[in-house]
């Protein structure tokens, strides 16, 4: 079990990053909903549960050979194309990291590299503005940062999380959890 050394943990957590992320890049906006339920009421109007929308959606994001005629439409699966170079394989992601990758993995490791690289340039962000209080960031988990919080500091934490959803394409929507330990954390509305 993992435990803070103040008095809590809070994750912020992105919803549905790599799905935001493919939409930024294609150009799209940003709901300020929740993705699955926003998806899944514009393309099945509202059909089916969130579970099993989601489960479809990400079915067909990551697996290339995938053919779903709503996701088809609605998204670009050739969006990888303005950041790749067929010719020696290099993927080289909005915030100029140089991958080497295959075409059919491209897709996939432009949003998954990209949403993480956009995850660390806000903490970095988020840890300066931590820089003359107890509270800290203990760690980052691909989509999210988990801040080590003192009670005291709780004030910030709407600037924080406000600071966390800014990104280079727009705002991305967030949850925000806290718990004693990180085992055991219960969403709060800020």
């Amino acid at each position: 079990l993992l435990v803070p050394q103040n008095d809590a943990f809070v994750e912020l957590d992105l919803n549905a990053a790599e799905i935001r992320m493919l939409m930024a890049l294609s150009g799209q906006n940003q709901p300020r909903e929740d993705i699955h339920e926003y998806l899944q009421q514009k393309l099945f109007d509202g059909k089916g549960t969130r579970s099993e929308f989601k489960e479809r959606l990400f079915a067909w994001l990551y697996n290339p050979a995938s053919k779903d005629a709503a996701f088809d439409n609605f998204f670009s699966r050739e969006t990888f194309r303005d950041f790749f170079a067929p010719e020696d394989e290099i993927l080289t992601t909005p915030f100029g990291r140089r991958l080497k990758v295959e075409e059919r993995k491209a897709q996939n490791y432009l949003l998954q590299s990209t949403t993480s690289d956009q995850v660390l340039e806000n903490a970095y962000k988020i840890q300066k503005m931590l820089q003359d209080v107890k509270s800290t960031i203990a760690f980052t988990l691909h989509d999210s940062i988990i801040l080590d919080m003192s009670k005291k500091d709780a004030i910030m934490l709407k600037k924080i999380k406000k600071q966390f959803e800014e990104t280079r394409w727009g705002n991305f929507k967030s949850s925000c959890k806290i718990g004693k330990n990180f085992g055991n954390l219960k969403e709060i509305n800020l």
